[in-house]
């Protein structure tokens, strides 16, 4: 497969994990809609639903500009990345875009993968919607090839970046904390977030849970508790965002245990 065929593969790839992704919410959005209709007196509510597909556009068409945002990154990671001898040859042309996570029958079971669960899980767990949403949002990057979905986890690379952003952040806790306080407020780096809210939701992420859990925590609470808690501390990074630094598991607290 040369240059041109694996560019274009990818664009169809990921401008098809958006239309689908996309479809599926619409439906969902509009049987939601009627269903509230069916249960209530009222007739639908247009103006609400016509809101919702529009928050659902703007969502999309983020999703749409960010996959392409980040293929051209990846365009410079292609020599640099050296081959990897386990990644089967169908999809060893794409094997640039990240670390090799497995092969899988369908989207289904490859989130099935992703997230750890081999137990029974909800029967109206949307695991084809969860797989998409993974793609989209950039926690792998997928590849159908020959009837195989071949699936690639990003953000594993440990450049030198993150390193060398690691020593910034402790020249800011220096200037803050002195020499002396770095060991208590930076036991764990946990790196850099848009907010407290991205970092608990990255964090949960990783954790063996099943999303349809996840979907009801609420995030931007936990993250103020975890802070007064002390689990986590923030600083504010210079160029926008926040530097998030853990004292102890977060989850350590008796209030957290999830039955699960």
């Amino acid at each position: 497969m040369d240059f041109r065929q694996r560019t274009r593969h990818e664009i169809t790839r990921d401008v098809r994990i958006t239309t689908a992704g996309f479809a599926q919410e619409l439906v969902k959005t509009a049987v939601a809609s009627l269903q509230r209709a069916a249960l209530s007196d009222s007739d639908p509510d247009v103006a609400r639903l016509f809101d919702e597909v529009d928050a659902l556009v703007d969502r999309f068409r983020s999703h749409h500009r960010e996959l392409s945002n980040a293929r051209v990154l990846r365009r410079g990671t292609r020599l640099a990345r050296p081959p990897d001898p386990g990644v089967p040859e169908a999809a060893r042309p794409f094997s640039y875009v990240g670390t090799y996570f497995g092969a899988y029958t369908d989207f289904d079971a490859f989130a099935r993968g992703a997230l750890g669960f081999s137990g029974r899980i909800h029967p109206r767990t949307d695991l084809a919607g969860i797989g998409l949403d993974m793609h989209l949002q950039r926690h792998f990057w997928t590849v159908e090839r020959q009837g195989t979905l071949y699936a690639f986890r990003l953000g594993d690379d440990g450049d030198p970046g993150e390193a060398q952003q690691a020593e910034q952040v402790r020249a800011l806790l220096r200037a803050r904390f002195g020499d002396d306080g770095i060991d208590e407020a930076l036991p764990v780096y946990a790196g850099k977030f848009d907010s407290l809210t991205a970092f608990v939701r990255d964090f949960l992420w990783r954790l063996p849970y099943p999303t349809w859990l996840l979907i009801h925590v609420d995030v931007s609470t936990l993250g103020y508790e975890w802070s007064v808690d002390r689990s986590i501390f923030s600083l504010a990074a210079g160029e926008g965002g926040m530097h998030v630094f853990i004292r102890r598991d977060p989850l350590s607290h008796w209030r957290y245990q999830l039955p699960v």
